[in-house]
């Protein structure tokens, strides 16, 4: 294997992921905690066979609330790295079985820390896969990166977290992830647009924002709209997610250790219509439930 410096995400940690790890913790292979059929994504995505979810092991954050903690933080999957460590082909084998359970789509779920090894993938591979790759990321990604999946990802999904970066080092650990993010959401429109979408309702190609909505910080999700809005324009393709509960560290944080009241949900999609953005969708508070978080094995 030729020598390995990590400068994929932003934190550019400049290890080789073999003898030392950097903040993600993670070695230059691929780890997979978890693959289904997801029935819980956006409609357009999961349509009634499900998106082709590929749980990523691991990730470039550390939210306190992160509702993936299980696979996410290496304090619960460090000691099963043997058990998620897969190959190229194993990677091929999983899309295929996938596939043949006519899923919508292949999507990669977390794949930053990935990135370098996904792209050789692809490069190599999706020829042979017949639905669309989606790439469902935190967006703290670098543009430099990004530019080398161009031609390779069909749909971007990115969560646009924070505008504010106390808010992100508190809740995220990311230090200026507002720069970063948004620029790697410019980048991603760059390369495929807004939505496109086939007669049948499933979106073939094009970005979706999401914006994970968090209790007290309604103005700072105000703030997020609108830079969306100024940057993209009414045709913006917003994900509204109001599915936010606490778990895993949120409980150390009061300010944050619920879900969303009622009048928090209807101010904020109150604003979002002000905005008059043409399309886009606003989660209901009932997703704010932990059991349509996939159960991890």
């Amino acid at each position: 294997m030729p020598q390995f410096s990590c400068q994929i995400c932003p934190f550019q940690c400049q290890v080789d992921r073999v003898n030392k790890f950097g903040v993600c913790k993670l070695p230059n292979k691929l780890l997979i905690s978890h693959y289904q059929p997801h029935f819980w994504e956006e409609p357009m995505l999961s349509g009634q066979n499900g998106s082709g979810a590929i749980f990523f092991t691991g990730c470039n954050s550390n939210c306190v609330f992160c509702q993936n903690f299980e696979i996410s933080n290496p304090e619960y999957w460090s000691k099963k790295v043997d058990k998620f460590s897969i190959d190229e082909k194993k990677l091929m084998q999983i899309i295929i079985k996938l596939i043949e359970k006519k899923v919508h789509n292949i999507n990669f779920v977390t794949p930053t820390p990935y990135s370098e090894i996904l792209i050789e993938f692809l490069k190599e591979n999706k020829k042979n896969i017949t639905v669309p790759i989606v790439w469902n990321s935190n967006a703290y990604e670098k543009v430099e990166t990004l530019k080398k999946l161009k031609g390779l990802i069909d749909i971007y999904l990115p969560d646009l977290k924070y505008i504010d970066n106390y808010t992100s080092l508190r809740y995220s650990k990311l230090p200026d992830y507002f720069k970063y993010a948004s620029s790697a959401i410019q980048e991603m429109f760059e390369q495929v647009g807004f939505p496109q979408i086939n007669e049948q309702g499933i979106m073939q190609k094009g970005l979706i924002i999401r914006h994970l909505v968090l209790p007290n910080h309604i103005e700072e999700s105000k703030k997020i709209l609108n830079w969306i809005h100024e940057a993209f324009g009414s045709k913006s393709y917003i994900s509204l997610m109001s599915q936010y509960y606490p778990t895993f560290k949120s409980s150390n944080f009061p300010e944050i250790n619920r879900s969303l009241t009622k009048e928090e949900h209807e101010e904020i999609t109150d604003y979002f219509l002000s905005l008059d953005f043409s399309d886009g969708l606003i989660q209901d508070p009932t997703s704010s439930d932990s059991k349509y978080t996939p159960q991890w094995e």
